[in-house]
């Protein structure tokens, strides 16, 4: 039953994806068209569409700098007992818990298994680096927490995506000027590959119906 309802979804989704691609050739075709026929209407569309959207402003708190060290270090003892506790706690289920194929036929995937198995394996062992080096974070923040702070200074470096990429909000439109200045041209480039999509997608369609 499980096998009949995992083949039901596959097909659903594989028809989504049909629709989708059929949908976007006849607007590809339509757009086309409009533009060998120097039709004004997509012009305006052009227009409409091409407007800015900045993210700096509605992700200007992830670009402010937030320094949590004071917080840390005023209560380092009771961090670094939560740190080690949790991470012996979670390196010793990884250990001693579930074996890797265990945990696959746990998932119940019916494809590409060996794939699965690799990718739950790798998991795994990256999780118990991770635990193995929340053990050392934990037992210098309690016995040598200038040694700590020492790495701290060289890793805790802080980086603004604002300085890195400072034109990344700036619209860039040589291609929409480009097919204003030829849009018949355009319009021909887009034409071809847009019957294309139309015709192997409809046909599709035909033969699922």
């Amino acid at each position: 039953m499980a096998l009949f309802n995992d083949y039901v979804i596959i097909q659903w989704i594989i028809l989504a994806v049909d629709i989708f691609f059929f949908i976007g050739g006849i607007v590809a075709l339509a757009i086309a068209l409009a533009l060998i026929y120097r039709r004004p209407g997509v012009f305006r569309l052009f227009d409409l569409l091409n407007r800015s959207v900045s993210t700096r402003h509605a992700t200007r708190f992830m670009s402010v700098k937030r320094d949590s060290r004071p917080f840390v270090w005023k209560y380092r003892r009771p961090i670094g007992i939560v740190f080690v506790a949790a991470a012996v706690y979670s390196l010793w289920g990884l250990l001693a818990g579930a074996g890797d194929a265990e945990i696959v036929s746990m998932l119940n995937l019916k494809v590409l298994p060996d794939f699965v198995l690799w990718i739950v394996e790798s998991l795994r062992y990256f999780m118990i680096v991770g635990c193995a080096v929340a053990i050392i974070i934990g037992v210098l923040m309690l016995s040598s927490p200038d040694i700590l702070k020492s790495i701290e200074s060289v890793g805790a470096r802080w980086y603004s995506t604002r300085k890195i990429l400072p034109h990344g909000d700036k619209m860039h439109l040589p291609l929409d000027k480009w097919v204003v200045i030829f849009p018949r041209t355009a319009g021909l480039i887009i034409v071809f590959p847009a019957l294309v999509l139309v015709m192997y997608f409809g046909d599709l369609l035909l033969k699922r119906m």
